[in-house]
């Protein structure tokens, strides 16, 4: 288990800290975007026509590769009202079964994701031509870092142990 986790923390470190760093330029794009949405609607009488997708296009591809950040770090909601109340076992069961399902979740994101992409290929949002294909594309690739995540959650777990 330490080669493994040798390994994967600089692996984990690389990987992540690219996404981390995509998260704060896309927001930061975001607001820009949003901000000069504002200006020329409401001071300049004449809001851009890319304005909208584009920041359609930022929040979604910034919120889901947000997500696999959080549950790198097991810092998202969940329920923890009842853990006071299990056993070590008990809780250990329901970790087990909540990465089942978050496995699950990101199969679904990848195969789907890609069928979506494959339907969507030649439709283009309007204003910024670009194929909604690079929209969805953030499916499965958020999908495969839910693996990694969970890859990283499971070994700092275990190495706790």
């Amino acid at each position: 288990m330490e080669n493994l986790k040798k390994i994967w923390e600089p692996v984990d470190r690389i990987v992540f800290g690219i996404v981390k760093h995509v998260c704060v330029l896309m927001l930061a794009a975001l607001v820009a975007v949003v901000f000069y949405i504002f200006v020329g609607r409401y001071i300049l009488h004449k809001s851009p026509m890319w304005g909208e997708p584009l920041s359609l296009f930022l929040l979604t591809w910034m919120s889901i590769l947000g997500s696999s950040l959080v549950l790198r770090t097991d810092e998202h909601l969940k329920v923890t009202m009842f853990d006071e109340k299990m056993k070590k076992s008990q809780i250990f069961a329901t970790d087990v079964l909540a990465t089942v399902c978050i496995i699950v979740f990101a199969g679904f994101m990848v195969v789907y994701g890609a069928q979506l992409m494959k339907q969507a290929r030649s439709n283009t949002m309007a204003g910024v031509n670009i194929p909604y294909a690079w929209m969805y594309l953030s499916l499965p690739v958020t999908g495969v870092l839910y693996f990694l995540a969970l890859i990283t959650q499971w070994t700092r777990r275990i190495g706790k142990k």
